[in-house]
């Protein structure tokens, strides 16, 4: 009996501590002007010069982490076929929605060429001047340090370039199935010193739920067996 109630016990430990892989469903902004745009993640961007993600997500209760690579562009009208925005390229994101903070082993920004057109940098932060050419450089890495130098007649306008700290978001909901993490700001809408509404919405991987528990409390059972003995 003692053996059964051990093993009962580790079983409840292991089941407390172990994460759920998600999946992701959508990754969703809003435009200045609160337009929203779905971000493309799946390497279908007829440009084909985005990676599709590769990314496998777990989440915790408190935090997303993930391994793999998580690419995400974002286009004019969310078209595979228009001009495109940013591409963020992140290995190993992780996000503690505790503390509304994020990381990663690798950050970097790829600019797309919707923005230089218009005199701007979206990766950078800043505009590109009246010569509509960028002066400046900025440089992503090693892991996520960001250096930047202002040149020519560019002019700051975001505060810094873009780096992880875009992904400093915070849970919204999380139902046991669907969880959505975000920046606080509703999709669609915009806030003040924080801008347009972004989140990010995952649903949980199935395992038949007899198969994982019978498994789990088999494999316990084994180890408190030869731990007894």
């Amino acid at each position: 009996m003692k053996k059964v109630i051990f093993a009962i016990a580790l079983f409840a430990i292991s089941w407390a501590a172990n994460a759920v892989q998600v999946v992701l469903v959508t990754h969703n902004q809003t435009a200045g002007s609160g337009t929203i745009s779905s971000l493309i993640f799946d390497g279908s961007h007829t440009s084909g010069l985005y990676p599709a993600s590769t990314a496998i997500f777990y989440w915790d209760g408190m935090a997303l982490t993930s391994t793999g690579l998580y690419s995400t562009v974002g286009s004019i009208g969310s078209s595979i076929y228009a001009t495109t925005i940013i591409n963020d390229q992140i290995t190993d994101l992780m996000i503690d929605t505790s503390t509304n903070s994020a990381g990663a082993a690798l950050y970097d920004c790829i600019e797309g060429t919707f923005l230089s057109s218009v005199g701007a940098s979206g990766c950078g932060g800043h505009n590109l001047g009246v010569n509509a050419m960028s002066d400046s450089t900025t440089i992503w890495g090693p892991g996520t340090a960001v250096a930047q130098t202002i040149g020519g007649d560019d002019v700051l306008t975001a505060g810094a370039p873009r780096d992880i700290t875009a992904y400093d978001f915070g849970l919204e909901s999380w139902d046991g199935t669907t969880l959505i993490i975000g920046n606080g700001v509703a999709v669609g809408s915009q806030s003040p010193g924080i801008g347009g509404g972004e989140a990010m919405v995952f649903t949980v991987v199935p395992v038949p739920a007899a198969v994982w528990l019978f498994g789990s409390a088999l494999g316990l059972l084994g180890w408190a067996r030869r731990r007894v003995a």
